[in-house]
């Protein structure tokens, strides 16, 4: 049975294209000591992966700080340096978001993240402040 004119329709015209789901994911670095060669082992990874998946537009990686109540109480220790994975970049790098223990959130305070990997549009991605 051949799939009907509208499914054909939808499938010619999102064909390469990368579905998101507008969900970020987070990765809390608890380690002080190794949290530097955490964060460049990641960089390197995921650049890596993301030149391989073609640069999907918006696929980025953010440093920031957890959010309040993202990680458990017995395990913070004031605020904790976290890893944002882009919602566009999840597809491209489900092997390291799994490696990383990254579970979904909110994306990171734009006044407090730094941006690793990505072009500088990208920071459009971030919430801005409201008054």
């Amino acid at each position: 049975m051949l799939p009907s004119t509208k499914t054909r329709h939808y499938l010619l015209h999102t064909r390469g294209r990368q579905m998101s789901s507008n969900l970020w994911y987070e990765a809390v670095l608890r380690d002080d000591r190794v949290i530097d060669e955490q964060i460049s082992m990641i960089r390197e990874q995921f650049t890596v992966a993301l030149e391989t998946a073609g640069w999907p537009d918006g696929a980025c990686l953010f440093l920031g700080f957890t959010r309040s109540g993202t990680v458990p109480e017995d395990e913070r220790a004031g605020e904790a340096d976290a890893i944002f994975f882009s919602p566009a970049a999840i597809s491209a790098v489900p092997h390291l978001i799994a490696a990383c223990g990254a579970k979904p959130s909110p994306p990171p305070d734009r006044a407090r993240a730094t941006l690793l990997v990505g072009k500088p549009a990208d920071w459009d991605l971030l919430p801005r402040p409201t008054h």
